[in-house]
């Protein structure tokens, strides 16, 4: 059967279920970010965690608007109840960027999967410039960490101690 009118096409479960996961990762993205950027210290790692999280928190718009149109439940997902805001900085800067730097390679890895899962035209978009952002976000850790000599991982625990790998 062929349909006529693709707007009228409904999501299909490998959509639902990668839109759903994007929420749920996206929501956890912006507790982590937000306390990662209410923490950091260096001035060149504020504006790639500043990027991360307002990528997160575009496509929760994207999400929201999407499952109302559908009529579909959004996920509960995380809140800031979630989040201690007066916790103490637990991890360094640079532990931030390599944190970045390893959800890129899980966005680009997730949103990939789910364009070539995918059916409907504003899915696919949807995902493509989730995958357009998580190549940003790895441009950008990269660039930082290559700059300042932290490519490897040193230094990411702040410890007393520098971490030798």
């Amino acid at each position: 059967m062929f349909l006529d009118d693709k707007t009228k096409i409904r999501l299909t479960a490998a959509e639902i279920s990668a839109l759903w996961m994007q929420y749920v990762n996206d929501t956890a993205s912006i507790c982590i970010n937000s306390h990662f950027l209410s923490k950091a210290e260096d001035d060149q790692v504020r504006p790639v965690i500043e990027f991360a999280l307002e990528s997160s928190k575009r496509n929760i718009s994207f999400l929201k608007n999407l499952f109302l149109a559908e009529g579909f439940p959004p996920p509960l997902g995380f809140t800031k109840e979630d989040v201690k805001p007066n916790a103490p900085k637990l991890f360094s800067d640079s532990y931030a960027l390599m944190y970045l730097r390893n959800m890129s390679v899980l966005g680009m890895a997730s949103s990939s999967s789910a364009i070539g899962l995918s059916t409907r035209e504003d899915v696919i978009s949807f995902f493509k410039s989730v995958l357009k952002s998580a190549v940003g976000l790895l441009d950008l850790t990269r660039e930082l960490m290559l700059s300042q000599g932290n490519i490897l991982g040193r230094q990411c625990f702040q410890c007393p101690t520098r971490l030798i790998l």
